[in-house]
């Protein structure tokens, strides 16, 4: 009896493993978009990553360094919270490490409005949803 309720606890465990980093994903993706609805997407400049991300860095700290520098707000701080969390960091970088070398500078980035910026944000947080969907 004990080992047919420990089976039944394994297979709930790992069916659910995946869904808790995809959910706090997909909080920090509902964040990005309720701070993007609220900014001035076409008149604030900030510095941008590449569209193709290489997968040997981890862009996350360009982004929360961006958005700390060029705004102060309590949805910030929740999206900075949000992406800082040690399962969701683990998932947006991809090789699953926080510290790996950044791409380049942040500050050496091109200046691109804060549509792009949020685009391209966003692209990084639905790769690692679409990651644990596989």
């Amino acid at each position: 009896m004990k080992l047919v309720v420990f089976c039944l606890f394994a297979v709930f465990c790992s069916s659910s493993a995946g869904t808790v980093p995809k959910r706090l994903l997909k909080e920090a993706l509902s964040l990005l978009n309720d701070l993007r609805d609220k900014v001035e997407l076409d008149t604030q400049m900030l510095n941008t990553l590449p569209q193709n991300i290489e997968d040997s860095c981890c862009p996350l700290k360009c982004f929360q360094d961006n958005l700390k520098s060029h705004f102060n707000t309590t949805d910030i701080r929740k999206l900075s919270w949000s992406l800082n969390r040690p399962i969701t960091k683990k998932h947006l970088c991809s090789s699953g490490s926080d510290t790996m070398l950044q791409c380049t500078d942040c500050d050496s980035n091109p200046r691109e409005s804060a549509g792009t910026f949020f685009t391209r944000l966003e692209s990084l947080v639905q790769k690692a949803i679409n990651r644990l969907s596989e």
